[in-house]
């Protein structure tokens, strides 16, 4: 293989296996051979591909076994601005390089919002443990109050979400559908794919 390709491959391993700052070496490495944008564009792709591969790992399905479920597909806004969605964090540091992207995540978060079969309080538990076993709590704020067994469950269901996603066994699965629904289990899956990947970009200190 080309040593770009090399580059891309052990960034790829380190986005996986060790969520944290990039290397002051692994960064030069990437800009020896990609541009700012291409190596925005290298963060987003992987980020989406890991978390979303391993919500078919949690689901316990192949792509080619996935039952078709209706979910908001979001759509690139007409106007440039984002002001019309509703975003719960400032990630716009991650996506300086292509704007674009930016509006699309505002959508595609505000997609997940919207499907309103979790509690607020719920998703919200979740994203905060992912932002805390990833190392950047100050990325998204802890539900207050104190927690139900159902809600200290689904902070332990994120932990293995990011740590060891084939402990998330069909009997985890059953006890989130007996609390929240089949698409309860669905939008949580769905909001721990897309937030352990900008958790984990947001963590390389790469923007």
């Amino acid at each position: 293989m080309s040593d770009d390709w090399l580059a891309a491959l052990e960034f790829t391993d380190h986005f996986i296996l060790t969520p944290g700052p990039i290397s002051k070496e692994m960064r030069n490495s990437l800009k020896t051979y990609f541009s700012e944008h291409e190596i925005a564009e290298l963060c987003i792709g992987v980020a989406l591909f890991h978390g979303f591969s391993k919500m078919l790992i949690a689901l316990g399905r192949e792509p080619e076994e996935m039952e078709t479920t209706i979910v908001p597909t979001p759509h690139l806004p007409e106007s440039s601005t984002v002001e019309s969605v509703y975003v719960t964090n400032d990630f716009s540091h991650l996506f300086t390089y292509l704007p674009d992207m930016e509006s699309r995540w505002a959508v595609l978060e505000e997609s997940l919002l919207s499907l309103n079969a979790l509690p607020e309080k719920v998703l919200s538990l979740s994203k905060h443990r992912m932002s805390q076993v990833l190392g950047v709590a100050h990325a998204a704020s802890a539900p207050v109050g104190t927690y139900t067994d159902d809600e200290q469950f689904i902070r332990s269901v994120s932990e293995s979400f990011v740590f060891d996603i084939r402990s998330i066994s069909s009997s985890t699965r059953e006890r989130i559908i007996e609390s929240y629904g089949s698409q309860g289990l669905l939008q949580l899956m769905f909001g721990m794919a897309l937030y352990d990947g900008i958790f984990r970009m947001e963590a390389l200190s790469i923007a």
